[in-house]
Order: structure tokens, then sequence, then C-alpha cells
């Protein structure tokens, strides 16, 4: 009976001894895990007078460290050896923002805390419009794509610093109009360097995430698990209460308060205005009433005398009326029923018009299109038998191996291009003929971008530049990624064959609740006689049209219209007056943009 009782106790004991050992992920005391902090980053981490860790930071990974049972020491560095050492392995943890150019070389957290910009300005020199009025102005801040995205479009001097602190100090002496940071920065330094003559504002810019970051995906793991007991607990609050700020929502600038108190005043005083607008008003009728009154007694008698006789004239009176009445709704129902039957006969005929003249296109375009279909097909076909009869024909030593191999190569060649036709011609009916097309998905836009581009450049005609401009970083939208790489891919390759010198330029941004893409080149241009029906079922594989000096006819540009006529968008080229040559092709589709 005892070693019954020992033996399950004893399996209890191993298990709760493997699950320990798991948890700390292969940290121990001989090898603790090396946490990466920045040594002059206050008050989130640096290192103290006395040599030792500091910072909000390091109070908090030493309890999320101690609740994971895993073994650590700090590592301290500067910001630019700890961002290296974290990609390459060097130290096994840190903290940093989130960015979406890292996120496929590391490992990010779920967000610890939220990052919100303001911008500090000397007290008294400018509204607190926050950016909306800072053109010509010089701001300092250290290195942010958005931001500095930002400020270049509302025309600021931009000025990039390394040390923050002295460009808090450079602030209060004069030397620039502002300095843009985030908040717990700013109340940090202008509280720790007394400096008094400086003011900040909250800035509507969108925040930054902080995160753990790590070459280790478990590590990452169990701390996400971990965070979010501690954020419901409470944790994350009593640490970073004096950094972090739990404010989620719109950040309301000062100024809007200001507005918004004028508004409430000037409806106020226009409430108190309308009240003694129609005080004065129920005056005058009430003196007015009173006169009536007085005069409807004096003429009441003569009222009685004529009331029976009125009364009767009033009953025929009433009788007539509302014969009338009944006559005049008659008339006005047969006349709108005539302006109705009118209305309908005219819009019957314009739609019978509207349908003969669709249909008349419709023939048009179709025996145009059979016309050069039949020549298209029928060029490669007649090439592939023409070439292989001679060759079945002529004995094999009739031919010297060169021109037979030649031969061979074309007849591969024109096979090729039928066949490319064809899968056009195929994937233009499927996509005329299906209801439900679109299979869209969360998509990184930027990094989709960068795959068209990487796959394009290798192909390009020597000195041919390829430049991409980019919105700000993080683009994120709901997209069939197959079909948005079809069309921007068939712009792109279309640029590439007609441009021999000179530079290609891919564009994208957000547009009127959508997204814009632009492929605009310096190559041959457009013909003028194709400028009427670019996209029509005439359209050649890699240009406009088909004609007899064009090789490798296809639908590239139909199917591009077709895909993104099915999304609702809009397609469209122009000439590319910019640069004096070339051509712009561009698209728009409504998107769903998710940041």
């Amino acid at each position: 009976m005892i070693m019954k009782l020992r033996l399950p106790s004893i399996l209890l004991l191993l298990t709760f001894a493997i699950a320990a050992n798991a948890d700390n992920l292969g940290y121990t005391k001989d090898k603790p895990l090396l946490f990466g902090i920045d040594q002059d980053y206050p008050p989130l981490e640096y290192v103290n007078h006395n040599g030792e860790p500091s910072g909000a930071d390091v109070e908090f990974t030493k309890i999320l460290m101690k609740r994971l049972d895993i073994p650590m020491t700090f590592k301290p560095n500067k910001w630019a050896a700890i961002a290296g050492d974290v990609i390459t392995g060097k130290v096994d943890l840190a903290m940093m923002v989130y960015s979406p150019y890292r996120k496929d070389t590391t490992n990010y957290s779920r967000s610890v805390l939220r990052l919100y910009y303001q911008i500090v300005t000397r007290k008294g020199e400018r509204k607190n419009y926050g950016l909306r009025d800072v053109k010509g102005e010089e701001i300092a801040l250290m290195q942010s794509r958005p931001v500095v995205d930002t400020l270049k479009k509302s025309g600021a001097k931009i000025v990039i610093v390394y040390d923050l602190t002295k460009a808090m100090k450079d602030l209060a002496a004069g030397e620039y109009d502002a300095v843009i940071c985030y908040r717990y920065q700013a109340k940090h330094m202008m509280a720790k360097h007394k400096l008094n003559n400086l003011e900040a504002e909250d800035l509507t810019l969108t925040p930054r995430e902080y995160c753990y970051v790590s070459h280790d995906k478990k590590l990452i793991d169990a701390i996400n698990a971990e965070l979010d007991k501690m954020v419901d607990e409470g944790v994350v609050e009593e640490v970073y209460s004096n950094v972090a700020t739990h404010f989620d929502g719109l950040i309301i600038p000062v100024w809007v308060w200001y507005a918004i108190s004028a508004l409430v005043f000037a409806i106020m005083a226009g409430i108190i205005l309308m009240q003694y607008h129609n005080k004065k008003n129920l005056k005058k009728a009430l003196k007015l009433a009173r006169e009536n009154e007085e005069k409807a007694r004096q003429s009441e008698e003569a009222a009685r005398a004529s009331e029976q006789k009125a009364t009767h004239s009033a009953d025929e009176a009433m009788r007539n009326a509302k014969v009338a009445e009944y006559n005049a709704e008659m008339a006005h129902k047969n006349e709108q029923k005539a302006r109705e039957a009118a209305e309908a006969a005219r819009e019957s005929e314009k739609k019978a018009l509207e349908a003969a003249e669709a249909a008349r296109k419709s023939e048009e375009l179709k025996d145009i299109f059979m016309g050069n279909m039949s020549h298209s097909l029928r060029t490669p076909l007649n090439a592939i038998i023409g070439f292989s009869d001679l060759l079945m024909t002529m004995d094999d030593t009739a031919l010297p191996p060169e021109e037979r191999q030649n031969l061979l190569q074309l007849i591969n060649k024109n096979g090729l291009d039928l066949l490319h036709m064809i899968n056009e011609l195929l994937s233009l009916s499927d996509i005329e003929g299906k209801s439900q097309l679109f299979q869209r998905e969360v998509t990184d836009i930027d990094y989709e971008m960068g795959q068209y581009v990487a796959e394009i450049r290798p192909q390009l005609h020597e000195g041919v530049v390829l430049e991409v401009e980019e919105p700000v970083e993080g683009m994120r939208a709901l997209v069939d990624k197959k079909l948005l790489k079809v069309v921007t891919m068939h712009l792109l390759d279309n640029a590439m064959q007609h441009t021999k010198e000179g530079k290609i330029k891919l564009t994208y941004y957000v547009k009127e609740g959508g997204m814009y893409v632009e492929v605009k080149d310096t190559g041959d241009g457009l013909p003028e006689k194709l400028k009427a029906n670019i996209f029509g079922l005439l359209s050649d594989k890699n240009t406009y049209t088909h004609d007899e000096s064009q090789e490798n006819p296809g639908l590239g540009l139909s199917v591009c219209k077709a895909i993104i006529d099915r999304c609702n968008g809009k397609i469209g080229a122009r000439d590319n007056t910019e640069d004096g040559r070339g051509t712009i092709f561009w698209f728009w589709t409504p998107t769903e943009i998710l940041n």
C-alpha cells in the first residue's frame, strides 16, 4: 500500500520538475537571458550614476521574467548597437517601437503601451494649432519616417537630431521654433531640466506601439501570454503610471476646445436674442388681438343678421365646390396619366436608341475583334504548320543543323505565343463570367509592391531606372493579392517593354476611399490613333493594340480593365507631360484601408 502511494507521488514530482524546466525556455542561472537596454533613454531605461540599470522598462522586465521563472541579466549599450544585437541574436530581448520594416527579420510582442506625440514650443510664441500652421517653421525631431513625411507635406523646415535632451535645451534657448517628441519624453525633460519657458501640446499623429522584441519566437509567445495577465491585474498600469498614456481615443488639441467654447457661447447668445425678439413680437400680437376683439364685437350684431342668409348661401356654395373639386381632381389625374405616358414613351425611346447604339458598337467591336483574332491566331499557326511541313518533307541532311535548330525555335516561339493568347482569352472570359471573383485578404501593400519591383528590375533595358514612391509606412488593405499582382505587373511589364532609356516610376497611395496606383515611364508614348480605345478588345500583350508590325498579340490591358471594372474601380492612360515624353497608366479601386 505504501509503495502504491509513493509511485504516483514520485511521478507527480517529476512532472512538476519537467514543467518547471520547460517554462524557462532553456535559460538558467549559468546561461541567463540577456536583456539589452539603452544606456541613455530616461525615464524608460538608462544607467544611473551608480552604474546600475534603471527605469520603468528595467523594473517591468524584472517583474515579467520573475513571473516566467526566467533568470536574466542586463546588457547596457548605445541604442544603435542594441537594435543590431537583437536582430543578430547577440542579446535575447529588448524593447523598441514597432516597425513594419523589421517585422520580417525579428519578432514583436503585443503592445506594452502606446507612445503619443507632442509638439513642444516656447510659451506665448505660437497658437495651439498642432501642425495646422507650421509652414516655414524650423522643427527638430529624432528620425521618424511618418512624422518627417507629415512635416514635409505641411511645409516645415526639418532638423534631424540625435540628442533629444540637447534639442530641448536649445529650443528653450531660442534655437528652434519647436521640437516633436513623445509625450513622456517632453514631460520628463521639462521637469528634470526645469525648462519652465516651454509648453507641450498633443498632436493628432498615429501613436506608436512600444513592444518587446526578440529573435526567439517562443520567448515572445510566452511574453504575450503573460502580458495579457499583467494587464488584467493592473501591473502594467502600476509600473508605467508616470510614463504611459492610456487615452486610446482621439486626442483633441486645446484650440478645438476654445473653438467649441466659442461656438457654445455664440449659440447661447443667439438663443437669448431670439427669446427677446419673440417676447417683443408677442406683446405686439396681444395688442393687435385686443383691437381685433373689439372690432369683432362691433360686427357681431351685423353678422347675426346675415347669418341665416349666409348659411343658405354656404350650403349652396359647398355643393358647387364639391362638384368643382371632383371635376378638378379628375382633370388632374388625367393630366398626370398623360404626362406619365409621355415620359414613359420618351424613356422607352431613349432606351431603345441606347440599346441599338450599344448593339451596333458591340457588333462592330466583335467584327473587329474576330477579324483581329483570326489574323492573330492564323499567324502563329501558319508559321507552326509551314515550318513543321518543311521539316517533315525535307531530308534530315538537307538543311545545316543551325538552320534546322532555328526553324525548331521559331515553331516553339509561335506555339508559346499562341498559348499565351489563348490563356488570356480564357482569363478574360473567366473574369467576365464569374459573379463572385475576388478573394480579399489582409495585405501588406508595401511588401507586395516591393516584390513586383524586384521581379521587374532584372528585366529592364540597360540604363533604365525603376523608382518607387511610397506612402506613409505600414500601409495595409483588404485586397485580392492575385488580381492586384496581375494588374500592376501588366502595367510595369508594359512600361519596361517600351522604355529603352530614362526611368519608370511606380506610385501608390490612399485616395478618395480607395487605393490609387500609377506607373509612369519615359518610353515610346501612346500612339495617337489608339488613345480613344486603349483598353478595348484589341489590346496588345505589352502595349496598346495589335497591328501588322507587332508580335505576340494579346489581351493584357483588356484583362486589366475587366478586373478593375469588376472591382467598381477606374483605369486610364495619358501622355506623360511631366517628363515631356512617355506614358502614364493608372488605376483606382474602392479598397478598405486598415491603417
